[in-house]
């Protein structure tokens, strides 16, 4: 038996969406033993997943005091490999200072700090465009040549789904029928759905909840069913996404990580991408969809707009959009068909 420990200290959609990793290790090998450290605030997600043996908490703004208290918790079992998922220096470090036998992450473009890399002892090359659940996957492959390409699966407890129904009871929705939750952001993000956008896109007479994050604090409350998830809240979103799913609802979101969460979570959605670029973070599940034409500035992949004219690539309505092909699961994933010539590993 096999003991893998996976590095994904964050962002939260980021690391939800390399948790396909878990699932297509498990399904080449049910007996190997996966291990998952990641930042202590993204932890909680992490609950109930499939197979995850033990979830270590890395406490980031913890200093050195925080590094070395890592290393003797992940020191507590052995790994036989230790999969860098991020691609930068701290997790670079982590795998490091796990112990573990053999340390590999991705090459080149696919780390965030590519000079990192010398911290491990072997880098995989990737032609393809950079995505976090493709380097999850091909990462599980390098321990598991026959691992499937696998979406993740967030999962919450009955009682969770009691409470978080108790809580859209109580603001007037009927669980039971589909309705819709449009993840609000401030709108001094540049990702962030644009109110126009919002009621283009709520015209069909499904009810819309509008949900607010804890970096919503400050906002005044819209008006509608409104509700406000606050920080240590991750767990509600995974109970929220499974009763939407449940209900034959729908997310609508832009790219950011409560988006992600909601859709793991198992509900359909689609996600609307200005600055971000879809084929490096569209999730499997959902419909991606961008600003019709060409917009020079796009994407920028930055969440402060320098655009003298704003934040035109998220100024959508029916006639200005346009969906966007996904690249996962990638071409020849599951063995049934040959791989394209532009996506080899």
């Amino acid at each position: 038996m096999k003991s893998i420990l996976l590095v994904r200290l964050s962002a939260m959609g980021d690391l939800v969406q390399s948790l396909g990793a878990v699932t297509s290790l498990l399904a080449a090998h049910p007996d190997w033993r996966v291990t998952m450290v990641t930042q202590r605030e993204w932890a909680p997600l992490l609950d109930g997943v499939d197979g995850l043996d033990r979830v270590v908490r890395f406490h980031r703004r913890g200093g050195l005091p925080a590094l070395w208290a890592l290393r003797r918790e992940l020191r507590r079992e052995s790994y036989d490999v230790a999969l860098d998922l991020q691609g930068n220096w701290k997790s670079a470090m982590v795998a490091r200072l796990s112990g573990a036998d053999k340390r590999i992450g991705m090459a080149g473009v696919w780390r965030q700090e590519p000079r990192s890399a010398c911290l491990l002892q072997r880098t995989v090359e990737c032609a393809a465009t950079p995505h976090p659940a493709r380097a999850a996957w091909e990462l599980a492959k390098q321990v598991a040549p026959e691992a499937p390409f696998c979406h993740p699966s967030l999962v919450a407890s009955h009682a969770e789904l009691l409470d978080e129904r108790a809580v859209l009871t109580g603001i007037g929705v009927d669980v039971e029928r589909a309705f819709r939750v449009v993840v609000v952001t401030e709108t001094s993000d540049s990702r962030a759905l644009r109110p126009s956008a919002v009621r283009e896109f709520t015209r069909d007479g499904m009810p819309t909840v509008l949900l607010l994050g804890p970096g919503e604090s400050g906002m005044p409350t819209p008006q509608g069913m409104v509700m406000r998830h606050g920080r240590g809240d991750v767990r509600r979103m995974i109970a929220l996404g499974s009763l939407v799913a449940k209900a034959g609802g729908e997310v609508l979101g832009p790219d950011q990580g409560a988006t992600h969460v909601l859709l793991a979570s198992g509900a359909s959605g689609r996600v609307f991408f200005g600055s971000q670029d879809p084929q490096r973070t569209a999730p499997a599940s959902a419909q991606a969809f961008v600003r019709a034409g060409e917009l020079a500035c796009r994407p920028c992949r930055n969440s402060i707009c320098s655009n003298q004219e704003g934040v035109v690539c998220m100024e959508f309505d029916p006639a200005t959009v346009t969906s966007v092909a996904s690249v996962l699961p990638p071409v020849g994933a599951t063995g049934s068909g040959p791989w394209a010539a532009d996506d080899l590993a």
